[in-house]
């Protein structure tokens, strides 16, 4: 296996850029939510369509992961995430000027697309630069500096919703896409090996990473743990607007709570991830997820937000402690194919948040418990590629 680390002092990106990079995607897909209620209204639609924002850009993200990331092996990191950036730029100015749901959704969709590099190249390139371990704290130091935006993403995006239109969301994200697109031309630097080509094709090396029993593993826990966050996503602005009647900026400021959770598990994964190794981090990060699903449980008749929005900062801590060190170690485990498990493991996690999204948005009729019962499933399915994890390499 070839050394990561090497050229590190030559090859690796500012952090800070990657840092911003990385906080795109996060905003794009949540921090328009809150606006839901004012699409629906000014576009003369249902909430289900409304809703479709989420599900559209899942939709082509998951396309897109699984196509950039085997392209992103052949011909480099660098053009593949300057092209995308001002195909995202392209996506949000389309929803600018939509003037139908139907436009709308059409950018949402050239938005998704051009985002999912956002989500996976970042951290292929920590793992371009660095070994496992120590990759894992960096991707989990870089996404704690990078979730001071989502932060605050939706409360700011809820306000601007509010006080003046929801299209003026879109015409932010226009102009940071476009202003990474031209940060990267500027100073990212190329991270990828020709040595390290791939000579089969995009859809040979998926399967031949869905051929090993440890990526198969790592992909069920990266399922189930970030199945219950899209869980949340797509039923907790309804919840809390449509059933409890409160206003986007009150979702918006509730949600930091959550944000506060996962960025403290990424601190906790940057801090730790290389002293104690990828698999500890992993299975100690199970603990505050079955303490989060036994709170949703228990908090289930009370109509407090607090009953809705502190369970889920715990399973957001799980994610925060596991998520760095499960994108590092599923990487690692055909190094030479890097973007490659990355974008598949983006694609196949992306394709469940899909499903639990349609389900959810059909589901959700004057209840909560759907949501209830969404996010147990996802948290027994996490629990189960842990213990197959477990068996697979006990110590």
């Amino acid at each position: 296996m070839q050394n990561p680390s090497a050229d590190t002092a030559i090859s690796q990106p500012p952090l800070l850029l990657l840092v911003g990079i990385s906080a795109i995607a996060p905003i794009a897909m949540n921090g328009v939510l809150p606006a839901n209620t004012a699409v629906m209204d000014d576009l003369t639609t249902t909430y289900g369509f409304a809703q479709m924002v989420l599900s559209v850009y899942l939709f082509a993200a998951m396309l897109s992961q699984v196509i950039l990331g085997g392209l992103a092996d052949r011909i480099g990191r660098r053009p593949v995430m300057i092209g995308s950036l001002l195909v995202f730029s392209i996506g949000s100015a389309l929803c600018v000027i939509a003037p139908s749901i139907e436009t709308l959704l059409a950018g949402r969709f050239i938005q998704g697309f051009g985002s999912a590099v956002c989500v996976f190249l970042p951290r292929t390139i920590m793992r371009d630069v660095h070994p496992k371990d120590k990759a894992a704290s960096a991707i989990g130091y870089m996404v704690t500096a990078m979730m001071v935006a989502p932060l605050f993403g939706p409360a700011l995006f809820g306000w601007i919703t509010d006080a003046g239109s929801w299209r003026y969301i879109y015409v932010v994200l226009a102009v940071v896409g476009l202003l990474f697109a031209i940060l990267s031309y500027c100073y990212q630097q190329e991270t990828w090996r020709s040595a390290n080509k791939p000579k089969q094709s995009s859809m040979q090396t998926n399967l031949l990473l869905l051929k090993e029993p440890e990526y198969l593993a790592y992909l069920l826990i990266m399922c189930g743990s970030a199945g219950i966050y899209y869980c949340y996503l797509s039923a907790a602005p309804y919840v809390v607007m449509e059933l409890r009647g409160h206003s986007a900026t009150t979702y918006g400021t509730w949600f930091a709570v959550v944000a506060i959770g996962y960025l403290v598990g990424n601190f906790i994964a940057g801090r730790f991830s290389e002293k104690l190794g990828t698999q500890k981090m992993i299975t100690l990060s199970m603990l505050p997820l079955v303490v989060g699903v036994v709170l949703f449980w228990l908090f289930s008749t009370t109509q407090h937000l607090l009953g809705l929005f502190l369970p889920m900062q715990f399973i957001a801590l799980s994610n925060g402690m596991c998520l760095p060190n499960l994108t590092s170690a599923a990487m690692s485990v055909r190094s030479d194919l890097a973007g490659s498990a990355s974008g598949l493991l983006g694609t196949i996690q992306i394709a469940i948040a899909i499903v639990i999204t349609l389900v959810l948005s059909a589901t959700l009729k004057g209840s909560e418990l759907p949501m209830f019962i969404a996010i147990t499933i996802c948290g027994f399915a996490t629990l189960a590629g842990c213990f197959a994890l477990l068996r697979k390499a006990p110590g």
